[in-house]
Order: structure tokens, then sequence, then C-alpha cells
């Protein structure tokens, strides 16, 4: 419930500061903002500044800023009009350029936005816990086909070191490199024993998350990094920093080799493990998560990666890179929808958004701020399509009267406003029906 209601409280943030960039040009360019809400829903408080009324509404899903004018196009058509009504004030009584300036300045926002986290995550510096760029092959779909590491001579235990000359340290540097580069020849240099080798590899695109991949678990060593309270490993006397060596017997080397062990679903087993200078049997009773995963309550060593804090101008320097960078990257995900990813699993709806952030919150303040990072971005794009009824369809608008040097007819606004409304409602259904996919795995 907690993960909920942050999630929903975090995406009413980023709602709110996309309408207050509304509100702040709105107000520099001359039309009256009629009402601004912080919240949706019922109004618990309201109070008229000017021509304003503040609105506090009961439902924390972001805001609202209400302009003169901005369903002069409807009313002008059930008027039968020629020409928008332009009264003073209103929205389309504006100069085009303004109109312009109003309606990117909310997609603005929330760039500015993303661009305040990715400068705090800088600035603040990080830690997360991943596993060393040492990697295991593995096939994925169809068991008789490899995958395109096995196809690119991969063997278990190799390191790989370099993705096209970019240096790998972790098993996460491959993960974001590969997912970033589907269906694209890659170089990898890496080490075998003592020899340096490279080879090419072309990551599969995954249809459901648009992400390449080609076939690869991280190569785990079998140290424990802690034991769960009341588990079976707790029960068996496992203890952290113990190693695993044996199951029933059978030598094992990485975690792969001892989820292999379990195949049968044995409902007990005996570790062999190596505690400072003594080797031990201990006995285990086992449980099975889905897809057969034993749970056993260990947890296995992992790396922790440490990225240190920046200095004012360095944390801003690097919010802006990143930011450039995060907008080429959400490009070339929008770009992967036309090459035939599941739709339904690729665009998230507010339910997974929701859930989402509200866990990373939980479990990481950098983690939260750069989720929230990719969000604003994903609005700043998709808010500038020129679609009809989101702000790229009226900087369109604005800029065809510009150039045309008279008003759009009312009524070629609405039959494209239509067309545009139909766009957002699939998109909107396709999301949904993502979301409801995704609770009924749950």
């Amino acid at each position: 419930m907690l993960k909920i209601v942050i999630g929903l409280v975090a995406l009413g943030i980023v709602v709110l500061i996309h309408e207050l960039g509304h509100f702040i040009s709105a107000r520099l360019s001359g039309v009256t903002v009629e009402t601004f809400s912080i919240g949706w829903g019922p109004v618990i408080f309201r109070k008229k500044i000017g021509d304003t009324e503040y609105r506090l509404s009961a439902l924390p899903l972001g805001g609202y800023c209400g302009m003169k004018g901005e369903k002069a196009v409807s009313e002008s058509l059930e008027k039968g009009l020629i020409d928008i009504p332009k009264e003073p004030g209103s929205f389309y009584a504006a100069h085009p350029l303004k109109r312009v300036f109003i309606a990117f300045s909310g997609p603005a926002a929330n760039l500015l936005l993303a661009f305040i986290a990715l400068s705090f995550i800088s600035a603040a510096g990080s830690l997360y816990h991943t596993y060393s760029n040492k990697i295991i092959p593995v096939s994925f779909g169809d068991v008789d086909s490899p995958s395109p590491a096995q196809e690119a001579g991969l063997i278990r235990g190799d390191e790989i070191v370099s993705l096209d000359g970019n240096d790998m340290h972790t098993f996460t540097d491959l993960q974001q490199y590969i997912s970033l580069n589907p269906e694209k020849k890659i170089e990898a240099v890496y080490k075998r024993g003592e020899s340096l080798l490279t080879t090419f590899v072309t990551p599969a695109l995954d249809k459901k998350t648009g992400a390449g991949r080609i076939g690869v678990q991280p190569w785990i060593p079998l140290s424990i990094g802690s034991v769960e309270s009341g588990s079976a490993a707790e029960s068996a006397g496992l203890r952290a920093g113990d190693i695993v060596t044996a199951v029933d017997g059978r030598s094992v080397e990485d975690y792969f080799g001892f989820e292999e062990m379990f195949k049968e679903k044995p409902e007990e087993a005996t570790l062999t493990i190596q505690r400072d200078s003594l080797i031990l049997e201990k006995t285990i009773v086992v449980l099975y998560l889905q897809d057969s995963i034993p749970k056993t309550g260990i947890q296995w060593n992992t790396v922790i990666v440490t990225v240190p804090g920046t200095g004012f101008l360095d944390s801003i320097s690097s919010g802006a890179e990143q930011t450039v960078r995060l907008i080429a990257l959400t490009v070339k995900s929008i770009g992967l929808l036309f090459r035939g990813v599941d739709v339904s699993e690729a665009v998230s709806g507010p339910v997974r958004i929701t859930l989402m952030i509200g866990e990373i919150a939980q479990s990481s303040i950098s983690g939260f701020a750069e989720l929230m990072s990719i969000i604003c971005v994903s609005l700043f794009l998709m808010n500038l399509l020129p679609v009809p009824i989101l702000d790229g369809g009226i900087i369109l608008f604005s800029v065809l009267e510009l150039f045309r040097g008279r008003p759009i007819r009312p009524k070629t606004m609405y039959y494209v406003q239509f067309i545009g409304i139909a766009f957002i409602l699939f998109l909107f259904t396709l999301a949904m029906f993502g979301d409801i996919q995704f609770l009924l795995r749950q």
C-alpha cells in the first residue's frame, strides 16, 4: 500500500510541475489563468487572488491550469462561428508565438525536473549491488536454438572486458550496453583464462521490452553474503562467509550450477561448505518458487559499486549531459515500437508506473530520482508530438497560423483534434490492457 501512495504522489508532482510550467508562461504572456488547482476531484480549499482561483483538491494526482478561452474552439462550433472569438486575455487572443511559448513550457518544466533529478544523482553519488563481468551463456526461447552469446563462441566463465571499445567492469555494465543495442553487431573483447580474445555478437530484440539480449547470466560465486532470518539456511546452520563447494556430493562452482542441482526438486539437500579452514556438511530443507527456483534463504555475495558524488559545477554538467543522453535513448526506444515490439508490453500504463516508482522509492533515493527523470523525459517528448490535444498539437496549429497569416478555422481544428483524441485513446487502451495483464500475472 505504501508504494502505491508514494507512486501516486510522485506522479502527481510530475504532472503538477508540468501544469506549473503552463501557469507561469501564461501569466508572463498576458493570458488570464482562471483556475490553478493542486490535485483533482472535489475542492477542499479555494481562494481567488486577482483573476485566478487557486484550489486544493482531494486527489493528489497532479493538478490543472485552466486558461481563459481554452474552450473557444468547441464554443465557436456550437455557435456556428467562422473564426475563434478572441477576447482580451484569452488563450487564442495571444500571438501565435506566445501560444507556442505557453504550450512548450509544460513539457519544458518536466525536462527541467529531469535535469534537476539527474544533477542530484550526480551530486549525491550512489551505491548499487551487481555481479562481476564474468558470464554464463544460456539459451532462451527455443532451447534447441543457440543464443547470440553461444553463437559468438562465448562459454561459461568467460569475462567480457569491453564492448565496442567501452570498458565493462560489472554485469550491470553489460546489461545496459546490450539492452540499448538490439540487432546491432557488437565487438566483444573477453578474457578466457590468461588469453584475451575477440568475437562479434548481435543482441536479439526482445519483443516484449524492446531491449537487446544475448542470452547470458552472471557467473555468481557460491560465497554466502547473508542468511535470511527464520529461513531453511539459518535452520541448517549456514552463516555469512561460508562457501558452498558441493550439493549432495556433486561439485558446484557457481549459482547457475547450484540451481541445476535442484531440477528434480529434492525436498532436502546436503551442502558441503568451506568455513575458514574447515570443511562441513549441512542438510537443508528446500522449498521452491515459480520456475522451480530453490528457495533456501541464502543471499550470495555481490559486487558493491560506489559512485562518488560530484561538486556543484560538475553535477550541473553531468545533469545536462545525462538529460541529453536520456532524450536520445528515449527517442531510440520510441523507434523500436515500429520494429515489431509488443506495444501492450512495452508501453506502461499508470498502474505499472505507479507501482514501479513506489517500489524503487522504498529501496533507493537515487533509483527513484532516475526513474522520475526517465518519466519526465518521456512526458516531455510525448507531449511535443504533433498530435492535436497534446502540447505539440497546439504548437503545430500556432506555427501554421503564424506562416499562413490567418487563424485556422474552428471546424478544421475540431476534426483534426478528433483524430488526435482517437490516437490518445488508442495508446491509453493499450497501456491499460498491458496493466491488466501485469496485474493478472502478480
